[in-house]
């Protein structure tokens, strides 16, 4: 008996008793296709042929003379899945004067959720036992207040952090934290000098910071948070949503900017008004008056 498919004749004669294996291989013969990777449909409408015993006669697969073959090729659909661009991501982090914190404890872990929030907020009691307990290094001059002040102040709720905290954050933690600022696109890496390994993102915008991350696309892949210093395709990414923040404006000039706190719509001129604002009332969101 002879068969064919949609390509031609096949070249090899075969028989009721030949074997699937025999229909391979001659399928092969014609079509080029791997064996391994031949689906075929036999009748109309085309129907697959049960490929799981390869021993099994032509006769016991109901093949017979005559009957036309739909042959497809599953090797494509065998094949990797197109492997995704790795993408940074910005983390929004809420803004309640305590952001800086939530944004290093997100890089720190990888995730964040409100009942990480009081955790997150504990920063403030270990750069307080920092500044205490090495006073010779955190001087009045370096904090801008007397160390028992500052350590008073910094735990408190509506007390802003910067760059002070920061690089004492990075102490506790050996971490390089580098902070991008949208306005001019400035990195500022601390802990640069202290030789560390690797190296967390956070992006700041005058008044608030947020941390940054790279997904991989693929859900069953963690996101990443912690990179080695020497990544530099990380630190281009995350220049490049500073960039894209910078392009649209997303940033606060500190110096003069106006503000409106969105909680009670009182408006505000620079910074320390605003801070002054948030100490006196306990609000933290405001939002930048064009």
């Amino acid at each position: 008996m002879c068969y064919y498919n949609s390509r031609g004749r096949l070249t090899t004669k075969l028989y009721g008793n030949s074997t699937l294996h025999d229909l391979k291989k001659a399928i092969k013969a014609v079509s080029g296709i791997a064996e391994d990777f031949q689906k075929i449909l036999s009748g109309y409408p085309p129907k697959p042929i049960d490929l799981s015993n390869t021993s099994a006669t032509l006769d016991n697969l109901r093949v017979k003379s005559g009957d036309t073959f739909t042959i497809v090729n599953v090797e494509h659909k065998m094949s990797k899945p197109p492997v995704l661009e790795p993408s940074m991501i910005r983390k929004e982090v809420p803004a309640d004067n305590s952001c800086l914190f939530y944004s290093v404890y997100f890089a720190l872990n990888g995730y964040l959720s409100e009942r990480d929030y009081s955790r997150a907020k504990k920063f403030r009691g270990d750069i307080a036992n920092v500044v205490q307990s090495n006073p010779s290094k955190y001087t009045e001059a370096f904090l801008g207040k007397a160390p028992s002040e500052y350590s008073i102040w910094i735990q408190c709720d509506t007390s802003w952090g910067g760059g002070i905290e920061l690089s004492i954050l990075s102490e506790i933690y050996q971490i390089e934290i580098a902070a991008v600022d949208i306005q001019t696109l400035r990195v500022d890496n601390y802990g640069q000098d202290c030789d560390y390994k690797t190296r967390v993102f956070l992006l700041y915008d005058g008044i608030h910071y947020d941390p940054m991350f790279l997904d991989s696309g693929d859900k069953n892949l963690p996101i990443q948070t912690i990179f080695s210093v020497s990544d530099d395709l990380a630190l281009a990414k995350a220049l490049k949503i500073a960039e894209i923040a910078h392009s649209a404006r997303q940033y606060t000039n500190v110096g003069n900017f106006k503000l409106q706190c969105l909680t009670c719509n009182t408006r505000l001129t620079g910074q320390k008004s605003a801070q002054q604002h948030a100490k006196e009332t306990g609000h933290g969101n405001f939002g930048e008056i064009c």
